[in-house]
């Protein structure tokens, strides 16, 4: 039995590359390793998403059929909300997943949060151009022929497209950026550190609510939400994001793959 090797022209062996792979690579591979299984982040979200909206059509068809011609309803359903919500699930889930396994693979932790980065803001940008699509099928059928607003929430879709589709996109990112630093608290500490985690996140909520409610300024509060605007109200929740993102990288540089 003869063995072979690989050989340069000369017939000596050939030496194994040593250069180091750029950091978009590795970043690109992480992205890559994040969309292997797309279920989890896609295919899952949008099925529930049909599910809901055809039940919504369903009850507000059977709803619109029992009232008087005169009478009136409430058609703005907000049920797309529910996508925003499940990416923070979808960010938990991503973490603990991959997070163990891309170190194991060899992967930094900061690469593994570049590319966990990448995989967030090419979600959010794909579900905020969905969700401007469905907004317009809706409001060209008449609200799928029903009256729903399902998708159109008001205030939001009838300002400018642009500044709809960036208030979305940040949303989106405010919710993946929770959900990075819920996982990384459950990487590191596990139940221990969930149960502080939302006890304080509780806390600063409703002590913010207690303390704007003492000072007696939630009309000033709304005010300059009214000033601000669509997109400049949005454009606060990059401090949020920003703070949730730091958090999560913090504590994953600390956490190893036997605590994911």
């Amino acid at each position: 039995m003869t063995t072979t090797t690989a050989t340069d022209r000369a017939g000596a062996p050939a030496p194994l590359s040593t250069t180091p792979r750029s950091l978009a690579t590795r970043v690109l591979t992480i992205v890559r390793l994040l969309f292997a299984n797309p279920s989890t982040a896609i295919w899952t979200p949008l099925i529930i998403l049909g599910f809901i909206l055809l039940m919504n059509v369903a009850i507000f068809a059977i709803i619109l059929a029992n009232i008087p011609e005169d009478g009136e309803t409430a058609n703005v359903n907000g049920g797309a909300f529910f996508l925003y919500v499940y990416m923070l699930v979808v960010a938990v889930m991503t973490i603990n997943q991959a997070f163990p396994l891309s170190l194991g693979y060899g992967s930094t932790r900061r690469d593994f949060l570049l590319g966990f980065g990448v995989f967030a803001v090419l979600l959010s940008i794909g579900y905020s151009l969905l969700l401007a699509t469905a907004t317009a099928i809706e409001e060209a059928t008449n609200g799928w022929g029903v009256g729903l607003g399902f998708f159109s929430t008001g205030v939001l879709w009838q300002t400018d497209w642009w500044q709809a589709l960036a208030f979305s996109v940040l949303a989106f990112l405010l919710f993946f950026s929770i959900g990075a630093a819920t996982a990384a608290v459950y990487v590191r500490w596990k139940a221990t550190g969930m149960y502080v985690f939302w006890g304080a996140i509780t806390v600063i909520v409703l002590g913010g609510g207690a303390l704007v409610t003492w000072l007696g300024a939630w009309e000033q509060v709304g005010a300059f939400f009214i000033w601000a605007g669509v997109l400049g109200s949005a454009a606060w929740s990059l401090i949020v994001t920003a703070v949730c993102a730091l958090a999560a990288w913090l504590i994953l540089r600390r956490a190893t793959p036997s605590q994911g």
